[in-house]
């Protein structure tokens, strides 16, 4: 459905809307990933979240950079996990980390709380692979 819906949602059109469209698709590609033990669609979600983050920047639009940052930050460090990739998982943690920071800083404490629960296991990750 998010494929579909960015035909509808071009970059060039509307290209904030488009962004949000690819991190949504991100996360569905993600929770597929993880329930199908994909290592591919974890790949294509981190890229989903790449493509929004064009569009999604710090200086724009801080906290739905955060967002996307913080979800490919996620879905790095399930990629990691499956590929043993130590240099995935600090990567993974950093952008973990400041996408807390950043929601943190910007009152939206609810997506702040979600990212500061996906740290320890980011932490934890790191230490494996270390």
């Amino acid at each position: 459905a998010f494929r579909a819906a960015l035909e509808e949602r071009t970059r060039d059109r509307v290209p904030l809307a488009w962004a949000g469209t690819q991190n949504n698709l991100g996360v569905a590609l993600q929770a597929l990933g993880e329930r199908e033990g994909s290592a591919a669609r974890l790949t294509e979600a981190v890229q989903a979240f790449r493509a929004a983050l064009e569009e999604r920047t710090r200086d724009l639009a801080p906290l739905d950079w955060a967002m996307s940052y913080g979800n490919q930050g996620v879905a790095l460090r399930d990629l990691a996990r499956r590929r043993g990739d130590l240099a995935m998982a600090k990567q993974a943690l950093e952008q973990i980390i400041a996408a807390e920071a950043e929601m943190r800083a910007g009152g939206h404490l609810p997506f702040a709380d979600y990212y500061a629960g996906q740290i320890p296991a980011a932490e934890a990750l790191v230490a494996e692979l270390g």
